[in-house]
């Protein structure tokens, strides 16, 4: 836990003294760039998508776990426990906020929510996988 809450205070200072970054209540949304930082320089990072199956197969960003229930996102968290940082995703970005409150909800653990969602992930042209 204490490794956990380290890591996490070490990357939101980092974030936050960019000024780049909102908060909803409990849920850092981060911009793409941020997004994909975080994923690929936090060994601890977890990429969740909570959009539907049918959208996951049509394209997702690389290393994502597919939770297209609240069942599902709770067994993964579950399985992983709360010493990850969990970033979510989705089309637009309020399911993954309201997603992220859920989680917060039920585990006091804070999340990452992609801003405005894989949409605006890729009019930026980055990378998404089959």
């Amino acid at each position: 836990m204490k490794y956990l809450k380290i890591t996490l205070v070490v990357v939101f200072v980092l974030i936050a003294k960019q000024n780049l970054f909102a908060q909803t209540d409990t849920v850092q949304v981060l911009n793409p760039k941020q997004f994909l930082r975080v994923s690929k320089l936090n060994p601890q990072a977890v990429v969740i998508d909570v959009r539907l199956k049918k959208d996951f197969k049509k394209g997702h960003i690389e290393g994502a776990i597919l939770a297209d229930t609240s069942e599902k996102l709770y067994q993964i968290i579950d399985s992983l426990g709360d010493r990850k940082t969990y970033l979510f995703y989705c089309k637009y970005g309020e399911r993954s906020i309201a997603a992220g409150k859920m989680v917060f909800k039920k585990y006091k653990i804070n999340v990452c929510s992609l801003e405005d969602g894989l949409d605006y992930w890729k009019e930026l042209k980055m990378a998404v996988v089959k």
